[in-house]
């Protein structure tokens, strides 16, 4: 005899949508890796060759850099939209420990 599995509607409904390619993502997991990647690069790799990089000053790369990152620049301005959209976002809740406190 088989078990019968009880499925909600939405359940359903989201088991089909994904089989037949609707699926309507959240974003807020696919947001928070994207983010945590972005991270990673900009601490990590961007600042490694920040360092061991030369940068000449007639050089069009170094003149193209200055322009993505100099305030009002492109990159600058995307970044501080980032910024201002994350400081938008609703803070995460407190964690609050629950425990004793001894004191002597």
């Amino acid at each position: 005899m088989s078990k019968k599995i009880k499925v909600t509607p939405e359940q359903l409904e989201k088991v089909v949508n994904e089989a037949m390619g609707f699926r309507i993502p959240t974003y807020t997991s696919e947001t928070e890796e994207e983010l945590d990647e972005l991270i990673k690069v900009m601490s990590g790799p961007i600042s490694d060759l920040r360092k061991n990089k030369t940068f000449s000053a007639d050089d069009a790369v170094t003149h193209r850099i200055y322009q993505l990152v100099a305030e009002g620049g492109e990159l600058h301005v995307k970044v501080q939209e980032l910024i201002d959209l994350l400081e938008s976002l609703d803070d995460k809740p407190e964690r609050r420990v629950v425990g004793f406190k001894f004191s002597k």
